[in-house]
């Protein structure tokens, strides 16, 4: 699997096999998190050569954003490598703690 992010869309544009697919977002996700550990070391020398807060602040919020997306992908990649359910498959059940709304009276 290529590394470099053009290189991987292009991956992805014949990437018919779902564990191609899958393996193209294994790869984002790595990716990712590289990202997110270079927007820290910019956030540290942000602070350290005393730049503005606002430029700390988007650095920081960057960084917390690269990470989230790493984890989202780690979440529904899995669905990219699995046989696709058939369409008739029961809904998921509610999150727990949630309770169908009964009428008022």
């Amino acid at each position: 699997m290529p590394t470099a992010l053009d290189e991987l869309l292009q991956s992805l544009t014949t990437a018919r096999d779902p564990n191609q697919q899958h393996a193209v977002l294994a790869q984002l996700t790595e990716q990712l998190r590289n990202a997110a550990e270079i927007l820290e070391w910019a956030r540290n020398n942000a602070h350290w050569r005393q730049l503005p807060t606002p430029t700390w602040e988007w650095l920081r919020t960057a960084t917390d954003t690269a990470r989230d997306l790493a984890a989202g992908l780690d979440e529904v990649r899995p669905a990219f490598a699995a046989p696709r359910a058939p369409s008739t498959a029961p809904a998921p059940p509610a999150p727990a703690g949630h309770r169908a709304s009964t009428p008022r009276r």
